[in-house]
C-alpha cells in the first residue's frame, strides 16, 4: 500500500529544503508545487496575476493527477506545498477514497524570522512566485493565519523550523523513519 508524506505549512518555513532532503533520504518521489509551477510558467507564460492564479490551480490539478498515478503503482509519494484547506480537502477526500496512508508535516515558525527568510529569497526567486509583489510584514503574518495545522489530516507532526540545524533535520527524518516503519508493519499485520 503506498504511504503519503505531506510537507506543509507556512511560507519560508523550509518545506521544499525538507522535502527535497526527504525524498533522498527515503528514495521517494516528491512532487514540489513549486517546482511544478516554474514548469508550467515558463512553457505557457502569464502576464497578470489573474493568469498566475490559475497557473497555480492547473498546478495543483497536475499534482493530484501524478499522485494519483503514483499510487495507483503502489508507490509512495511526498507532496510539497503551502496547501490551502480546500486542497487539503480535496486531498482528504482522494486519499480516504484510496485507503492511503498519511503522514503530514506542518512546518511554522517565528513570524519575524520566517519574514526575513522570505525577504532574502525574493531577489532568486522564480517570476512565477513574485505575481503579489513583497509582501509587507503585516499582510505576511496575516497569510500565516490562512494556515492552519487543524486543517491537516493523517498523522500530523507540527515541527518549528525557527531555528534549523542538521539535528532539527535528523529529528524530522527520524519522525518520518518512524512512521513508514509502523504503518509497513501496520500493512504486514
Amino acid at each position: 500500500m503506498s504511504k503519503i508524506i505531506l510537507v506543509t505549512g507556512h511560507l519560508a518555513a523550509l518545506k521544499s529544503t525538507i522535502s527535497t532532503r526527504l525524498s533522498k533520504d527515503f528514495k521517494m518521489i516528491t512532487l514540489n508545487k513549486d517546482l511544478i509551477k516554474e514548469v508550467l510558467g515558463d512553457t505557457i507564460g502569464f502576464n497578470n496575476r489573474e493568469e498566475n492564479l490559475r497557473l497555480s490551480k492547473a498546478t495543483f490539478e497536475m499534482m493530484k493527477f501524478m499522485m494519483t498515478r503514483i499510487i495507483d503503482s503502489s508507490q509512495n509519494v511526498i507532496l510539497e506545498s503551502n496547501f490551502k484547506k480546500n486542497e487539503l480537502d480535496e486531498l482528504k477526500r482522494i486519499l480516504d477514497e484510496k485507503k492511503v496512508h498519511v503522514f503530514t508535516l506542518f512546518l511554522t515558525g517565528d513570524s519575524e524570522t520566517l519574514y526575513q527568510r522570505y525577504v532574502s529569497r525574493q531577489e532568486y526567486r522564480h517570476p512565477v512566485h513574485k505575481s503579489t509583489g513583497l509582501l509587507s510584514v503585516d499582510v505576511f503574518k496575516a497569510v500565516m493565519n490562512e494556515y492552519k495545522v487543524d486543517d491537516c489530516f493523517g498523522i500530523v507532526k507540527m515541527i518549528d523550523t525557527s531555528f534549523f540545524d542538521e539535528q532539527t533535520y535528523l529529528n524530522i527524518k527520524q519522525e518520518v523513519e518512524k512512521y513508514l516503519n509502523e504503518v509497513s508493519q501496520h500493512d504486514v499485520d
